[in-house]
C-alpha cells in the first residue's frame, strides 16, 4: 500500500522504518524529522511493518511515500524474503530503523539485501529485553553503520549492556516544532468544554502511552494525595495502551474516576496541552520523551520524574520540578507546589520554554 509510488527518482532513496505510525513519541518524532529533512537529494520512505498508524495522514502532503509492508514472526523466513526483496527491487541505499522490532527486522533484510547504510535510532532504555533480544541486538549492531541515541543515558545504556562500540553510537537528541505564541485561552476553554471539564478547576496533564514503564498506576495515589490540598484537581490523559482498563479500575478503588478524563489517542497534542495547568510525568524509566519537549515548548509548568535523559533536558528549581520514582508522596507534593505558587509556575514555565527554543527545536537539532 503505498500513497505515491515514485520510479526512477534520481535522489538518494532513504527508508525510514518503524513498527506503525501510531501516537507515541518515537513515532511523533520521525514525523517531525521527515517534516525538516531535506527532500532535494534525498527521496525519503516510510515503511511501516505492522500498520499505518493514526498519524499516516500527517505526512501525506509532506512529498514522502509511505508503505504499510506487513512482517510476522510467524512467517519469519517469507516475509524476510519479500522485505529483503522490496529493499532490492526500491533501490534503498539508506535503512534508518526505530524501535527493536523494526530495527531487527530492517537490519536482517537490509543485509539480505546488501543495503549500503544501515542506522538505528535508540529511542530508550529497554530494560524489558530478554537475554535473546540483547544477544541479537548485539549481533546486528556490529553490522550496523551507526546507531543514534536520543539522550546520553541511553547511549551509556547501549555501549554498557548491548556492547555497542562508543564511536559508532551518537547522542543526538529529539527535536520538536516550536508553537510561535502559547497559553491560547479559548483552545484551553474549548478542549474543556470537549471533555466536559469545568473552565475553573485545575487540570493537571499527561501524554504517553498507558504502559507500566509511564508509572500511571503511581500517579493515580498522587492525585489521590494532591487533592488533600487541592480538592477539586483534575487529571487529562492522552494516550491509551494496553493498562488502561487496569488503570481505569484502580482509579474507581481510589474514588478518582469522576476526576479523571481519558480522551484516548490523538493528534491535536498542541491544542490539549493549552487545557492544561501542570504537566506531570510519573516514569520509572525514559529517553528522552518527546511529550516532554512538547509540553516545555507549550511553555506548560512541569512536574517530573527524575529519570533517564530527564535532567538532561529540564533542572530541578530552574525549570521543571523534578522528584525521585516511584515517589508519590514527593510527586503529590511537586504537583501541589506547583499549583498554589503561580509565579513559580509562570518562572518554570517560560524557562522551559526558552530552552527548547536554544537546544531542542527542531531546527536547533
Amino acid at each position: 500500500m503505498t500513497f505515491s509510488a515514485t520510479q526512477g527518482d534520481p535522489r538518494v532513496h532513504v527508508v525510514h522504518a518503524i513498527g506503525s505510525l501510531q501516537v507515541g513519541g518515537a513515532e511523533r518524532m520521525l514525523v517531525n524529522f521527515i517534516r525538516a529533512a531535506d527532500k532535494e537529494k534525498y527521496r525519503h520512505t516510510i515503511l511501516c511493518l505492522t500498520d499505518r498508524g493514526e498519524m499516516a495522514g500527517d505526512i501525506q502532503l509532506e512529498d514522502v511515500d509511505l508503505v504499510v509492508h506487513k512482517v510476522r514472526m510467524r512467517n519469519f523466513f517469507k516475509d524476510l524474503d519479500r522485505l529483503s526483496r522490496w529493499f532490492r527491487e526500491n533501490e534503498a541505499r539508506i535503512v534508518h530503523s526505530h524501535m527493536f522490532g523494526a530495527s531487527m527486522w530492517a537490519r536482517i533484510a537490509g543485509l539480505r539485501a546488501g543495503v549500503p547504510v544501515l542506522i538505528t535510532t535508540e529511542h530508550s532504555q529497554e530494560h524489558w529485553k530478554k537475554w535473546w533480544q540483547v544477544k541479537l541486538d548485539h549481533y546486528l549492531s556490529g553490522k550496523t553503520y551507526h546507531h543514534i541515541a536520543v539522550s546520553e543515558d541511553v547511549r551509556r545504556i547501549r555501549i554498557d549492556r548491548d556492547g555497542i562500540s562508543p564511536e559508532r553510537i551518537s547522542m543526538i537528541p529529539n527535536g520538536v516544532p516550536v508553537p510561535e505564541s502559547t497559553g491560547v485561552a479559548e483552545v484551553g476553554r474549548k478542549v474543556r468544554a470537549e471533555f466536559g471539564i469545568d473552565g475553573s478547576i485545575p487540570v493537571i496533564g499527561t501524554v504517553g502511552r498507558m504502559i507500566e514503564v509511564k508509572g500511571y498506576p503511581l500517579l493515580l495515589e498522587a492525585l489521590a494525595l494532591a487533592r488533600r490540598s487541592v480538592p477539586d484537581l483534575h487529571w487529562l490523559q492522552i494516550g491509551d495502551g494496553p493498562d488502561r482498563d487496569e488503570i481505569m479500575e484502580r482509579a474507581e478503588e481510589l474514588g478518582l474516576s469522576s476526576s479523571i478524563t481519558f480522551a484516548g489517542r490523538r493528534s491535536d497534542v498542541g491544542d490539549l496541552l493549552e487545557a492544561m495547568d501542570v504537566w506531570v510525568m510519573s516514569s520509572t524509566h525514559e529517553g528522552l520523551p518527546v511529550s516532554l519537549l512538547e509540553a516545555m515548548a507549550a511553555g506548560k509548568p512541569i512536574v517530573a520524574t527524575d529519570v533517564g535523559g530527564i535532567s538532561d533536558v529540564v533542572h530541578d528549581g530552574a525549570s521543571a520540578l523534578l522528584v525521585p520514582p516511584r515517589n508519590a508522596e514527593a510527586l503529590a507534593a511537586g504537583i501541589v507546589k506547583m499549583l498554589k505558587d503561580e509565579s513559580l509556575a509562570k518562572n518554570l514555565g517560560a524557562s522551559a520554554r526558552e530552552r527548547v527554543l536554544q537546544e531542542f527545536g527542531i531546527e536547533a537539532v
